[in-house]
């Protein structure tokens, strides 16, 4: 749906790292887009579920994909915003993408069909679940936002956080909002959050493969939410039972 997350892609230096530590961590393929040897579609029982890209510069970093009509235009209207434009490339036969900084420096993608609609399965075991951006100044974020795809917001119940907020557009769920606590030593960003079957079986083969922990608890009714780094650095966040 227009305005809301798609997918999710992991731009990583080392793809065929990036592939295994996938591959052994959740049991996900990757295939090579045709025409390019830098873009690959991630599966989980051949279904794609999120998108690797390769990079020279920078850090591996894992930016969930909004979809919109015209990438061209959501950017122009984001930059009068206050965002600013990290990079765009165009996957022949996939979408045209685009990286936005958000005034606050976390990073969202932005994903025009060309004809590809994102991923095929989500909410499922080895695939995307839910977005959240950890934001410093909830009240710009809320605006930014609701300015740029239309979101509406409201506070809701999430223990253990004081105070959750959740994205909307029209009736549907599109976010999260969370805000940084002053002992967290975190900066804004976008979390993708992935199902998996077990939180702790998963963390335990992370870090067997290279990865690590970064904190793991337990959220009434959700199960167990852990965030770790993957072999490259990528950040995520995974849930599970799910």
């Amino acid at each position: 749906m227009e305005g809301s997350f798609c997918t999710a892609v992991l731009y990583a230096r080392d793809m065929d790292r990036a592939t295994a530590f996938y591959g052994q961590l959740v049991g996900w393929t990757a295939e090579d887009v045709p025409g390019t040897h830098s873009h690959r579609l991630l599966q989980s029982g051949g279904k794609i579920v999120a998108s690797l890209h390769q990079i020279i510069h920078g850090h591996d970093i894992w930016v969930p994909q909004v979809s919109v009509s015209n990438v061209h235009g959501a950017v122009a209207d984001a930059q009068t915003l206050g965002a600013t434009l990290q990079g765009s490339i165009e996957i022949p036969g996939v979408a045209k993408l685009a990286t936005l900084c958000d005034p606050e420096g976390a990073l969202l993608g932005l994903w025009e069909p060309a004809p590809h609609q994102g991923a095929q399965l989500t909410d499922e075991a080895g695939s995307l679940w839910w977005t959240e951006v950890l934001s410093n100044d909830v009240a710009r974020a809320r605006d930014f936002y609701g300015r740029l795809f239309g979101w509406t917001s409201a506070d809701t119940s999430f223990e253990p956080f004081a105070t959750y907020g959740v994205f909307r557009r029209g009736d549907v769920q599109v976010a999260g909002l969370l805000p940084i606590g002053r002992d967290w030593d975190v900066s804004p960003r976008w979390n993708a959050i992935f199902a998996v079957a077990d939180c702790d079986a998963t963390l335990e083969r992370a870090d067997a493969l290279g990865g690590s922990t970064m904190f793991v608890h337990t959220v009434p009714k959700y199960g167990r939410i852990g965030s770790l780094a993957d072999s490259g650095g990528a950040t995520f966040v995974i849930r599970g039972p799910s």
